[in-house]
């Protein structure tokens, strides 16, 4: 039986952790380890895993950060971790993910009938009503005649992709040990993005499993946009939104591409700026600028990572 560690990032959300928790705990398919990074909660998370807590269990590996290090860097640790232990794949979820019982069995299972090395699996992810969420992007690139083949398992409920988000990914270790670790610098939003695309891109093709489920518990289960949200600190996280998808244009895409969204952005800050919505005007004009002034930092940690693993 392969060996599977499960990575968990979970910060002030003690209901929900403790509902993910028992969710991997109670895998059809037994994962080996839980790696927990807990990002400085102040909600009584440590509690938990202190010698004869709820969860003083072997089987969990809990880590504590001095500081709050968002969604890339717990990440970016919890990788770190498993890359120095002995698996075969990582499995990454946020605190606020429900995997179905089944859900790393159907991820293992679909393994098995692809051919090669694979850069990772994906599960299907839906929201508190059913709703799709965290969908993933279909591998568009053509094979050797030209003609793209994401459909070449579709018989088999699995479809190529080139990007998903780190909710309910399985990665292979040694796509981790070719590729290095994610952007922790990136904080939040468009991480996820990046590192899966960095994977599929230098390592191997990437799946995503119609038959392995996972519930996402976001309280907001609408697509990440920030016209649509009213929340005032939520809105003011959205300047590392556009810093980090502007600059992941640029590598999934071409230069080219990030110059017209960059183009694009500025003038949707205008606008805003025009019709008195200062919030979202700033937000998007800083984010923008940010990934002009810090692109290079963050293609250099990139090629960095990957010359690294060679």
């Amino acid at each position: 039986m392969e060996k599977v560690i499960a990575v968990i990032v979970t910060y002030n959300r003690i209901k929900l952790l403790k509902e993910c928790l028992n969710a991997v705990l109670s895998q059809t398919y037994k994962v080996h380890k839980i790696v927990l990074i807990d990002n400085a909660s102040t909600d009584g998370t440590a509690d938990l895993f202190i010698k004869g807590g709820e969860y003083d269990k072997d089987v969990i590996d809990y880590r504590r950060m001095e500081t709050n290090l968002g969604g890339a860097g717990g990440f970016y640790e919890g990788i770190k971790i498993c890359r120095d232990m002995e698996c075969d794949y990582v499995w990454i979820m946020d605190d606020d993910t429900i995997p179905y019982t089944d859900c790393l069995e159907k991820l293992m299972s679909a393994r098995s009938k692809i051919e090669g090395k694979i850069g990772y699996l994906a599960s299907s992810i839906i929201g508190p009503d059913s709703e799709p969420m965290n969908v993933p992007a279909i591998d568009m690139r053509p094979a050797k005649n030209g003609y793209p083949h994401w459909y070449k398992y579709l018989s088999e409920g699995i479809v190529q992709i080139s990007r998903a988000t780190f909710v309910s990914i399985l990665i292979p270790y040694d796509a981790i040990k070719k590729c290095g670790l994610p952007c922790k610098d990136y904080f939040i939003w468009g991480d996820d993005s990046e590192y899966t695309m960095r994977i599929s891109k230098y390592y191997a093709p990437a799946y995503f499993v119609g038959a392995s489920v996972a519930l996402h518990k976001r309280f907001n289960a609408k697509k990440l946009d920030i016209m649509m949200e009213n929340d005032t600190k939520r809105l003011e996280m959205f300047r590392k939104y556009y810093r980090n998808t502007t600059i992941n244009e640029g590598l999934s895409v071409s230069q080219k591409q990030r110059k017209k969204l960059v183009i694009h952005n500025f003038k949707v800050a205008l606008q805003k700026l025009l019709k008195g919505d200062f919030i979202r005007a700033k937000v998007i004009f800083l984010g923008t600028l940010d990934s002009i002034t810090q692109r290079k930092k963050f293609e250099e940690y990139i090629a960095n990572e990957l010359s690294l693993q060679k």
